[in-house]
């Protein structure tokens, strides 16, 4: 079953709006539910209301809910996997991939993407789809001590760098980094990315490094309206 997964830097933007058009097709369903993770406890649930709003004005129902205070976890990971897709917020990457792997909660979201359930990643919780969760630190996420297991859920082959601004690559440091890293995709705010069926779209001023050298563009851009007829891969 071929994956349907979603790369956003910033789901806020206003130069997100091609990518959010896509999304609503990624998902496909005809009345579509949506769960959420949250990368940390959110009780007053906030962020999860203002998420809900902005997935509403796509039709979409943003009705499950799991954190890493969650009571039940059973029962609110079963909500999740009935779901048409599922959303990963944004945070700290290295705590929120700490907790769904203490909770027990990653094993069941890899297999949801692997057998194609959407996944839409939000800074944090896009570069929880990747091979590695090592571009944290160039966005700002401080690895905790001790923390030593870089492994993501490994549903695609790239890195993902959210919130880049061009230039960064020549920060101290960074270009080390990227030397080692054999594909990295960089988005700034507004860009991101949708991949599945072995293709990958760009929306935004996406750049891609091989090995910290600025590679030609190995994906489909998809910065026109893609709704329009013909336009970009099926996913």
């Amino acid at each position: 079953m071929t994956q349907s997964l979603v790369f956003y830097s910033n789901d806020d933007a206003e130069s997100s709006v091609s990518l959010t058009r896509r999304v609503a097709q990624v998902i496909g369903a005809n009345t579509p539910r949506m769960g959420y993770v949250a990368s940390s406890p959110d009780p007053g649930r906030v962020f999860f209301e203002r998420k809900r709003a902005h997935y509403e004005n796509l039709g979409v129902d943003l009705c499950a809910y799991l954190d890493s205070d969650t009571c039940d976890l059973d029962a609110a990971l079963s909500s999740l996997m009935d779901c048409d897709a599922i959303h990963l917020s944004g945070g700290n990457t290295f705590s929120f991939l700490g907790w769904l792997r203490e909770r027990g909660a990653l094993p069941a979201l890899q297999e949801y993407g692997r057998t194609g359930g959407p996944l839409v990643g939000v800074s944090a919780g896009a570069i929880l789809l990747t091979s590695s969760v090592s571009c944290a630190e160039l966005c700002g996420d401080v690895q905790p001590p001790g923390f030593l297991d870089m492994k993501a859920m490994g549903l695609v082959d790239f890195e993902f760098w959210p919130h880049y601004t061009f230039g960064a690559e020549n920060g101290h440091g960074i270009g080390a980094f990227l030397r080692y890293a054999p594909l990295v995709y960089a988005c700034p705010d507004g860009a991101g990315l949708v991949a599945g069926g072995g293709k990958v779209e760009m929306f935004g001023d996406v750049r891609v490094f091989r090995y910290g050298v600025v590679a030609p563009n190995p994906a489909m851009r998809s910065d026109r309206d893609p709704t329009a007829a013909g336009e970009g891969p099926k996913c």
